[in-house]
């Protein structure tokens, strides 16, 4: 996985990852599991996968999901 290569290379102390993808089968898939052994540190927040062929349409899920969070008021 290409984005663990580039994570493995970089401090994630106090930091927080929240994964978020599009995608045609999987939804998040491993990527929770792989980014906590590869982001040394980090706290992990509620990832959201949007089904590639929805996204256009996602925006209510989107801020649902933001505003669930914490990132998104209102």
């Amino acid at each position: 996985m290409i984005m663990t290569t580039f994570t493995e290379a970089l401090d994630f102390s106090g930091k927080t990852v929240i994964p978020f993808t599009t995608h045609a089968m999987s939804g998040l898939g491993t990527t929770e599991r792989d980014y906590a052994a590869s982001c040394g540190g980090a706290t992990f927040g509620e990832g959201l996968a949007v089904r590639g062929e929805k996204a256009r349409d996602a925006d209510d899920e989107v801020g649902s999901w933001l505003r669930r969070i914490g990132l998104l008021r209102g």
